[in-house]
């Protein structure tokens, strides 16, 4: 058994070896990340979930820790894509669509984003996740870009705040056609 520390949290890794396949489960607050380590012939294999990934992979999704492959881990857990803001047609709306891609998988399974947060100038808007982190919010606004990131609101001495876990990403609203 070993310690090893990684962002805000301290993770315990079990590994059993035995012939060429090592098993290594993580855990940290009562919540596991199950990955399988193969070793064929010089090369590394991670599976997560049935899907396969390379040393280098997993090592930016934040499957493993290895410090001999040249590669460095994503530092947000999520990325904003495929966002669509669009003007309603009596123009004092925007309806803000979109999902979120999972970059880091170990933060993500420890913080889950809960809300996406539209910023327009100086309001703010949140917008609730689905379980296939899809979101769609109609905003009154007549703001002309949009800045949106994901992550969570929690309340911290007795204030909410929201906790950030994408970078920002900003949009412009399209016409209404």
């Amino acid at each position: 058994m070993g310690l090893m520390k990684s962002g805000l949290t301290s993770l315990l890794v079990v590994l059993s070896v035995g012939g060429g396949l090592i098993t290594a489960s993580t855990t940290a607050q009562a919540k596991s990340l199950k990955v399988t380590i193969t070793d064929d012939s010089g090369k590394q294999t991670v599976t997560y979930n049935g899907k396969e990934y390379t040393a280098e992979q997993a090592v930016k999704l934040g499957l493993i820790v290895d410090k001999t492959v040249n590669a460095k881990e994503n530092r947000w857990a999520y990325q904003v894509t495929n966002v669509k803001a669009k003007r309603t047609k009596s123009g004092k709306s925007v309806k803000v669509s979109g999902k979120l891609k999972v970059t880091n998988i170990r933060t993500s399974v420890f913080t889950p984003a809960k809300n996406v947060q539209i910023s327009m100038g100086n309001t703010t808007k949140l917008a609730k996740l689905t379980k296939k982190l899809t979101f769609s919010q109609v905003v009154k606004t007549k703001a002309k870009k949009l800045k949106l990131r994901a992550g969570y609101t929690e309340k911290i001495k007795g204030h909410k705040s929201f906790t950030v876990l994408s970078a920002n990403k900003q949009f412009k609203v399209k016409a209404y056609k």
